[in-house]
């Protein structure tokens, strides 16, 4: 009785996420409220979550028990989220400012958003706050990178104004879709070779990203916890070349020999080697680096393993071997969790940017230049059209020629874009921020009967460019339009070259691929 009381009792605890639209937060959302939680979401833009209104097949509990508040986390707004606190058993702090630049501080932007969160929780009366840090040893010889040291202090801020933090520390963590596992992947599956790194290489400890959401969860309002500082990671103790090396040789089978490159080491900086990595991926040059500085440093488990504090834990992290091993199954089956697609100067997660949430009123469309192409369709075939439209791109393709698009991703990457991708999340998790090709997901609705999908370019053009599938049913819901329309807003002269000496390839490519979605 006393096992099936807590679990009761668990069964409807209150949660709030910080950063529910991250890579960690994102899984964290799906797997508490299947536990049965309540959860309210605090984001600076709810466009990011909007599939949980629309694609709400991810969520298998049969209560509505989420609440999103769109909130910006500044000092001014103090009231406002201690409001949106109350009640709250639980929060996860999941939020980090790897994005700002050097001109502004990312390590001061980070702790003066932990001392507001604190706060507010404190005030609102939170029992726990469970925050994932990362791992990181700081020694003379190897020095922790701003982006780890920043992770730890982070923590600090938290406990200094919250009675109760347990604070979980992570190093590489391996998933699909996952940043870090990215870069090992792309490396990994490109690299001839691997060229010897300048300095000292650091070491990792590595752990795969279900072992991170179970620790997470099993702490929660677990007394074991409170107060603690818990490192995790897998028993592997590896060296960063090592990893790819291995990734190398169990997934793609070839055995990557190190060679050392005394005048070109002097190149394999960071800041060099993001943005050779960030063509590669299409990851954001700035979180690439981020990640990147911490390559000389020591992200492993030191004086607070949590089996210190927890010697019965049920949770056995898996090898680094097993972990690639089940991301790469996941990210060929493209079911993954994914925030490193979005390009942050799309800005698709800023409120304050609306310019990437077009919505394409009569004045908008008066400065802009558009195509447009509508066919009648049956309403009985919607589903399955629109499921056709969400499958575009990657090795589906444009349902027109490909090599037309080919040659398009082969300009843009020579200029610097991102280009064509044969990966992309599995079209029936799609939402708000994911890439399709040079394309990033800006406005997503999947209703019965109205159905939109926009696409802002993310390629080089002179001018900002979006392609937007439409269905639409009239009122009496016997007949529905399928309507694809291109806009471009032209920057300057070079802008409407651009354009018009696209006009005849446009009108073929557009006209073609509405009426081969609806054969299809």
């Amino acid at each position: 009785f006393e096992i099936i009381l807590f679990e009761s009792k668990m069964m409807k605890k209150h949660i709030a996420i910080f950063g529910p639209t991250g890579y960690i937060g994102g899984r964290m959302v799906n797997n508490l409220y299947n536990e049965g939680h309540r959860l309210t979401l605090f984001s600076r833009s709810i466009r990011k979550l909007s599939y949980l209104q629309d694609d709400f097949f991810l969520l298998n509990h049969k209560y509505a028990n989420i609440c999103i508040v769109e909130q910006f986390l500044e000092e001014k707004y103090f009231n406002e989220i201690v409001a949106s606190l109350e009640g709250v058993d639980v929060v996860y702090y999941l939020v980090h400012s790897l994005y700002i630049d050097e001109k502004s501080s990312f390590i001061n932007k980070d702790n003066e958003l932990a001392t507001l969160v604190a706060k507010a929780s404190c005030k609102a009366g939170v029992k726990q706050i469970i925050y994932l840090g990362g791992l990181g040893v700081d020694k003379p010889d190897a020095p922790l990178s701003k982006h780890l040291l920043s992770r730890q202090e982070t923590a600090d801020y938290l406990r200094a104004n919250h009675p109760c933090v347990t604070e979980f520390r992570a190093g590489v963590i391996i998933g699909a879709g996952s940043s870090s596992f990215e870069i090992i992947r792309s490396l990994g599956m490109k690299l001839p070779f691997l060229p010897k790194l300048p300095g000292k290489e650091g070491l990792c400890q590595p752990i795969f990203v279900d072992d991170v959401m179970a620790y997470l969860i099993y702490a929660l309002l677990n007394p074991n916890y409170y107060n603690q500082i818990a490192e995790i990671g897998s028993k592997d103790v590896l060296p960063y070349a090592k990893m790819i090396e291995i990734f190398s040789l169990i997934i793609r089978e070839k055995q990557l020999k190190t060679f050392s490159l005394p005048i070109v080491n002097r190149l394999l900086t960071p800041s060099f080697l993001s943005r050779i990595i960030s063509h590669m991926t299409t990851m954001p040059y700035l979180l690439i680096e981020r990640l990147l500085e911490g390559m000389h440093s020591l992200a492993i488990v030191d004086k607070y393993p949590v089996e210190a504090i927890d010697p019965d834990s049920p949770i056995v992290p898996l090898s680094f071997e097993e972990s690639i091993i089940e991301a790469t199954k996941r990210t060929e089956q493209a079911i993954f969790q994914s925030v490193w697609v979005t390009p942050y100067e799309l800005s698709v997660l800023n409120a304050e940017r609306k310019k990437q949430f077009l919505h394409l009123d009569s004045k908008e469309i008066k400065g802009m230049l558009y195509e447009a192409y509508s066919q009648k369709i049956d309403v009985d075939d919607i589903e399955r059209i629109f499921q056709k439209i969400k499958n575009i791109g990657g090795v589906t393709g444009y349902y027109s020629p490909r090599w037309l698009w080919e040659i398009r991703g082969l300009i843009d990457k020579v200029f610097g874009g991102a280009g064509l991708s044969p990966t992309k999340r599995n079209s029936s998790l799609l939402r708000v921020g994911d890439r399709i090709d040079f394309w990033v997901v800006t406005y997503y609705k999947n209703w019965k009967y109205h159905k939109i999908l926009r696409l802002k370019a993310d390629m080089k053009t002179p001018g900002n460019a979006w392609l937007q599938f439409t269905i639409q049913t009239s009122k009496q819901k016997d007949e529905a339009i399928l309507t694809l329309k291109a806009y471009f807003e032209p920057s300057g002269i070079s802008g409407y070259l651009y354009w018009y000496s696209l006009y005849f390839i446009h009108k073929y490519i557009f006209k073609i691929m509405v009426k081969r979605i609806i054969e299809e």
